[in-house]
């Protein structure tokens, strides 16, 4: 039966899963029972796409008003690095950090893909992260969609690899990959 993460974890745990998959809702579930949460929102707001702003609006009214909020930070290892170590972290999501850092040429991208990976594992906080799962589908039409697809694709590999915990969420079910897979050597 699926339960809360114990208090006071620390480490990385990443949940992976397709668009309307529960993978938010799985994480909220997961941290709820933390004494301090930090929420990391990392899309930027857009505006003129309704259906977008519906989505983070739905995000906006599940969360308790207890829980801290950053939003799109500028600089996401530095607002991680200023969370209290007392705090647990929902970072909601990976798509919207790669977002952020798509027009980086890919040079620019590993450097900021390995300080953002070390700031993750270099700290003493318990991290739930959440990942969108792209590359199952439609194969992009255009460059930057490529782009993106990989870059998100391979970050959320390197960040499984340190993970303490992996989730896969598909049509609302927490599926358990630490008890049902083995890793590929």
């Amino acid at each position: 039966m699926l339960k809360p993460i114990s208090k006071n974890f620390r480490g990385i745990i990443i949940i992976n899963g397709p668009t309307n998959s529960g993978k938010s809702q799985l994480a909220e579930y997961l941290i709820k029972e933390q004494d301090s949460i930090t929420y990391i929102a990392t899309s930027n707001p857009r505006p003129d796409d309704e259906e977008w702003q519906s989505r983070i609006d739905i995000h906006r009214k599940r969360r308790p008003d207890d829980w801290k909020l950053i939003e799109h930070p500028a600089d996401i290892c530095e607002s991680i690095q200023s969370i209290n170590d007392n705090d647990s972290i929902l970072l909601d999501s990976l798509g919207g950090l790669v977002e952020q850092h798509i027009m980086k040429d890919d040079y620019q991208w590993h450097i900021f893909q390995d300080q953002f990976i070390k700031c993750l594992i270099n700290n003493n906080l318990g991290i739930i992260v959440v990942a969108e799962e792209i590359g199952w589908g439609v194969v992009p039409a255009t460059r930057l969609g490529h782009i993106f697809r990989e870059r998100l694709s391979k970050l959320s590999s390197l960040l499984s690899s340190h993970a303490k915990k992996k989730w896969l969420a598909v049509n609302g079910t927490a599926i358990d990959l630490d008890k049902l897979g083995d890793s590929i050597p």
